[in-house]
Parts: structure tokens; C-alpha cells; sequence
């Protein structure tokens, strides 16, 4: 499947379940017009991934994957940025420094030589969440495989239209949705400086990396930065 149909098919079965039954005791998943009117699988690939071209035959070298947007009124510089990349203005740049996790990311990515505020990083970079929904109320909180399993067939099918060379996932409940392996101990081997890896269930030539989520919490748990960083430093790309 190209990415550009999976996309559609991603928009109509999502928005779909957020009028039923997306949602759990805490999280609720609503409809989402910006999204719905872009052309990407999530609103993240604004940042990274938009931009690439030839999308299903170069395929991509990093997949960034979190677990769920959030709630996007939270976010009206970013939101007001996304609006401006889908009406094709060039000049539009994902506000890179809007959150901590942000800020972190940029951080993290320049140990591969990449400057993810750049539209173009210097590797072929491709950022989604693994839940597509949209939430109301609390951004954060409450997720559980269950929901994020509602969008296991559509992330399936990103990796196989995107093929991507590695996959990199922020927190627990990620690398594990990802990699279909429950862990044990996954952030003392975090502190200790080590990524989780593995390989991806239906394609064993694309490695999956754990590594903690690069928010303010993430980083207190693996001790810092310079922890973080060292997970990140042993992932072959």
C-alpha cells in the first residue's frame, strides 16, 4: 500500500472510531479537523517526514515513534504552524522548542549528525505517534495497549510502506506495542546507559530500539541526559 492511500484509510477508520468507541476510562480520543484536512498519517510527521519525497521507494532511516498526540488545543503555536505547512507556505517551521520533549529531541538527534529543527535534518527522518488519536481534555495519562491496539493494523502498514531502516520508540508501552516483546526491568537497563533493541515482528531486517520518553519525567528516571544520551549513542543506525 502507498502511504499516501494508507493516510486516507488511516483518516476515515480513526475518525470513525472517535464518534464510538476510541477511548478508556481516562483517555478519550475526539476528531481531529487538522488532521483530517492534512495529508499526513499523523501531526507529528509535520515536524519530521512531511517533507520526503519518493516516500515508498527510498523508504526512510529513522522512525521516530511516541505513544499519542495529546490534546492539540494545548498546542496553538504548533497547531498554527501546521495549519500554515498544509497550505504550502515554505517558509513554515515545526516550533521545535515548544516542549521539553522537543527541546530534548533536538538534543538527541545531533548524535547522529541530524538537526531535526531543519526541514531537511541530514537523514531521511519520519516522526508518528503509535496511537493516532486525538484527546480531549488531559493531555496526558491513562494509555493503555488496549487503545493503542485499536491502531496496531495502521502501523503495521506504515512500516511497510515506509520500510523504514530503524525504528526508535519513546517509553515502555511503545517499544513493547512495536516490538510485541513484554520487558522486564525496562528502566534499569535505561540507566545503565542501554536501549532496549529487537527486530521488528514481520520484517527482521528493520531494528527496534527502546529508549525512555525524552520528557521532563523520562529524563529524571534514566538520571539525566548524558544517561539518555548514551542509550541513544549505542543505536546503529
Amino acid at each position: 500500500m502507498r502511504y499516501s492511500d494508507l493516510v486516507i484509510i488511516a483518516q476515515t477508520e480513526v475518525s470513525s472510531r472517535a464518534e464510538k468507541d476510541y477511548r478508556n476510562k481516562t483517555v478519550i480520543y475526539r476528531r481531529c479537523e487538522l488532521w483530517e484536512k492534512g495529508n499526513q498519517i499523523n501531526l507529528w510527521t509535520y515536524w519530521q517526514g512531511f517533507q520526503l519525497k519518493n516516500i515508498d521507494e527510498k523508504g526512510v532511516d529513522i522512525l521516530l515513534v511516541g505513544q499519542d498526540w495529546g490534546n492539540p488545543d494545548r498546542n496553538p503555536e504548533v497547531v498554527g504552524t501546521i495549519k500554515r505547512i498544509q497550505s504550502g507556505d515554505r517558509s513554515a517551521v515545526y516550533p521545535c522548542n515548544a516542549s521539553v520533549t522537543d527541546r530534548n529531541l533536538v538534543e538527541l538527534f545531533k548524535i547522529y549528525g541530524c538537526d531535526i529543527t531543519k526541514r531537511e535534518p541530514g537523514k531521511r527522518i519520519f516522526f508518528t505517534n503509535y496511537s493516532l488519536g486525538y484527546r480531549k481534555g488531559s493531555e496526558t495519562g491513562g494509555m493503555t495497549k488496549g487503545l493503542m491496539r485499536k491502531d496496531s493494523e495502521l502501523f503495521d502498514e506504515l512500516v511497510t510502506s515506509i520500510k523504514p531502516r530503524v525504528i526508535i520508540c519513546l517509553g515502555k508501552i511503545t517499544f513493547e506495542m512495536v516490538s510485541h516483546i513484554v520487558t522486564k526491568g525496562f528502566l534499569e537497563k535505561l540507566r545503565n546507559g542501554e536501549p532496549w533493541e529487537a527486530v521488528y515482528p514481520s520484517d527482521k531486517t528493520i531494528r527496534v530500539y527502546g529508549v525512555a520518553h525524552c520528557g521532563a519525567r523520562g529524563l529524571s528516571n534514566v538520571g539525566g541526559m548524558e544517561i539518555m544520551k548514551k542509550a541513544w549513542e549505542k543505536i546503529v543506525l
